[in-house]
């Protein structure tokens, strides 16, 4: 008997503040930023079509989740300065819900336009660098798969050796 009065009591004391809303809110995480488990790795760069950095390089990727909810917000995590051939390549990520099966892609610059796009002279030739720095997909909710490519406009093609991957768990 004693026991049933005390677990009584106690469920009372507990349900009494939730019912006036006491103690209940919202509860909201702050965003949490992470490196993908695998950067993106591409190779090899010859001159005169290479960028420096060396013969195989390495693109780590930044994503930041817990912005807004069912969002994602990528970006390269070291923005490359300007270099000429730069103007030829972007990143891909390309995402896939794994509870709702929702897809998506998105293109992203991983260095710095230094040329005036103003000027006419300037307008023409590749368009890699129209793409932003970085990109928030919305994914929804859940566990997301992300793949992430190195592409080249000319030739058109990727030259990523490995792409990047990782997973997120998406509030």
């Amino acid at each position: 008997m004693r026991t049933s009065i005390r677990c009584g009591v106690a469920a009372l004391a507990l349900s009494v503040p939730l019912a006036f809303g006491v103690g209940a809110g919202t509860a909201t995480a702050a965003p949490q930023e992470s490196v993908l488990q695998v950067p993106v790795i591409t190779g090899p760069e010859f001159v005169p079509a290479g960028v420096p950095g060396g013969l195989i390089q390495t693109i780590p990727i930044r994503a930041v989740v817990g912005e807004k909810p069912g969002e994602v917000r990528f970006s390269a995590a070291d923005i490359r300065p300007y270099y000429y051939q730069f103007a030829y390549r972007h990143l891909t990520v390309n995402w896939r819900n794994l509870s709702t099966g929702e897809a998506g892609s998105a293109g992203l610059r991983h260095w710095n336009d230094e040329i005036d796009r103003t000027q006419p002279a300037n307008q023409g030739g590749p368009q890699a660098y129209r793409l932003p720095t970085e990109v928030t997909a919305r994914t929804g909710a859940g566990p997301v798969f992300v793949t992430v490519t190195h592409d080249r406009e000319n030739p058109d093609a990727s030259n990523a050796l490995i792409p990047g991957l990782g997973v997120l768990l998406v509030p």
